[in-house]
């Protein structure tokens, strides 16, 4: 279904950019401390604020209810707002335009949880991950017969066609291979809804996709379905900036460092991502652990 585009130009902090002092910037609270470097307040004064691009289709990260924008980047850019001296504003837009719009220049920053990838670390800096994004199962709870990995020898399997839970089944056979197993059939769905209804049907045994989306799939239907081990590489979401903007590539990892230290990244990943990830890098990195 097509996303409709649809802005909102929102305020953050209406301190004056003149009174910003040079070197460093203090948080309204008076807990946080952040260093600033001149570069980013050239960037800021040339547009006037911060624009940050998110999109409205993308739960639990970034979705709207009764029209307004919320979840778990949207709570995390209402706090980086009350923490800085200048405004911030948002423009909310379908999803293909959010990382193109960034490379070219047309917003700061993608403040959207976009996995890192080999492809995308080319024209785009990442921030230090807000989550992971590998790829882990879900079953049916009253299915006994899969209580491991192992146990996918020979089931079958749904995944998206030409998503990552499809790109991740070559690593899934590869372990079974290597535990005496074997990859059993693998269907692929044009969503996961559909795919969801045939695990429930019994058509299917298992259902791959990221383990932040199974987390929540699990949390809505805890007697109905059942969240399993992980599948291959570890993969991480995170921010995003131009390549080679690392005045606000800093800013942000100070302030998303100021989230992990107090817990308050852990707390808002609980609430909204139904689980927590208590060994994030503290850099991005690709699939596998690789850097960037």
């Amino acid at each position: 279904m097509g996303i409709r585009r649809r802005s909102f130009l929102q305020a953050g902090a209406g301190l004056i950019l003149g009174t910003i002092a040079h070197g460093c910037m203090s948080s309204p609270q008076g807990n946080s401390t952040f260093k600033i470097s001149d570069g980013l307040l050239n960037q800021v004064k040339q547009r006037g604020y911060l624009l940050v691009a998110t999109e409205d289709d993308y739960p639990p990260f970034e979705f709207l209810v009764n029209g307004k924008p919320t979840g778990f980047d949207h709570e995390l850019l209402e706090r980086l707002r009350k923490v800085v001296p200048f405004e911030i504003r948002q423009e909310i837009l379908p999803w293909q335009e959010v990382l193109p719009g960034v490379r070219e220049g047309k917003y700061d920053v993608a403040l959207s949880a976009a996995i890192i990838t080999d492809e995308r670390s080319q024209y785009l800096d990442f921030t230090m991950p807000i989550c992971e994004s590998t790829i882990a199962y879900v079953k049916r709870k009253d299915d006994l017969s899969i209580r491991s990995l192992r146990e996918l020898s020979g089931k079958v399997l749904g995944t998206q066609k030409g998503g990552a839970s499809f790109e991740v089944v070559p690593e899934l056979a590869a372990e079974l291979k290597k535990h005496g197993g074997a990859l059993g059939q693998v269907k692929q769905y044009r969503t996961f809804t559909e795919a969801y209804q045939d695990l429930l049907n019994k058509q299917l045994d298992a259902v791959l996709h990221n383990i932040v989306s199974l987390s929540v799939l699990v949390n809505e239907k805890p007697a109905i379905f059942e969240l399993g081990e992980r599948v291959g590489r570890k993969a991480y979401a995170a921010w995003a900036v131009k390549k080679g903007n690392q005045d606000v590539l800093d800013l942000l990892n100070q302030f998303l460092s100021s989230q992990r230290a107090s817990g308050e990244l852990k707390q808002l990943q609980a609430k909204w991502l139904k689980i927590t990830f208590d060994e994030l890098p503290a850099q991005p990195l690709l699939p596998g652990d690789r850097p960037v």
